[in-house]
């Protein structure tokens, strides 16, 4: 099992605070139940063609999944990103899976902006959040790495590089993260604070 450097729960929870502009991730985040160092459930979700895909369908492969919208423009500057690391991990046993739980945003428009955006990667459907309300999911990117047995290893952003693209990127998060999971290394930062749009949940 991934050795981890776990994060005190009051550190978590200040950290998911400042990942949001309100208190709306205080009713949702009840229902969280994917916890670091834990087995995450199981789901089934449909892709953009109608296939029922399981999360158990990459037990034996590290999954990045990243929450994504078709509409948010912090999901689309990190696109290139998120293939980037398609290619870059193909070879290391890495599968990458894009969630979107956005109410607001249509099949058609989801189809449309993954062609637009050349993505190298599927997206599920998540209808009504539930998928995301157990992942604790709050903004788009939001990134959530599970090792090769379904153990929860790391979740936040992808990179540092926060609001503005004009600013330089520091630390490489995600990267790290699947760089220490495919080596069995310590994960030194297991979470770190995702910014982006925040998903659309049904009211």
């Amino acid at each position: 099992m991934k050795k981890i450097l776990f994060v005190p729960a009051i550190v978590f929870a200040l950290i998911v605070a400042l990942a949001s502009p309100s208190v709306f991730a205080q009713s949702f985040l009840a229902k969280k139940v994917v916890k670091i160092g834990e087995p995450v459930p199981e789901f089934t979700l449909n892709d953009t063609e109608g296939k029922s895909v399981k999360r158990t369908d990459f037990t034996g492969s590290v999954l990045m999944i990243v929450y994504w919208s078709a509409n948010c423009p912090f999901s689309k500057r990190y696109d290139p990103r998120v293939n980037q690391i398609v290619n870059d991990y193909q070879s290391k046993n890495v599968k990458v899976a894009g969630i979107d739980s956005n109410s607001t945003e249509n099949l058609d428009e989801v189809k449309k902006a993954m062609k637009a955006r050349n993505l190298q990667y599927p997206i599920l459907i998540d209808p009504s959040n539930l998928i995301a309300d157990q992942y604790g999911a709050i903004t788009t990117p939001h990134v959530f790495i599970i090792d090769e047995s379904g153990i929860l290893v790391y979740e936040g952003a992808i990179d540092d590089q926060g609001w503005s693209d004009k600013n330089p990127i520091t630390a490489k998060y995600a990267r790290d993260a699947l760089d220490a999971t495919v080596t069995d290394e310590i994960l030194v930062t297991p979470v770190t604070k995702p910014f982006g749009c925040t998903i659309k949940r049904v009211e």
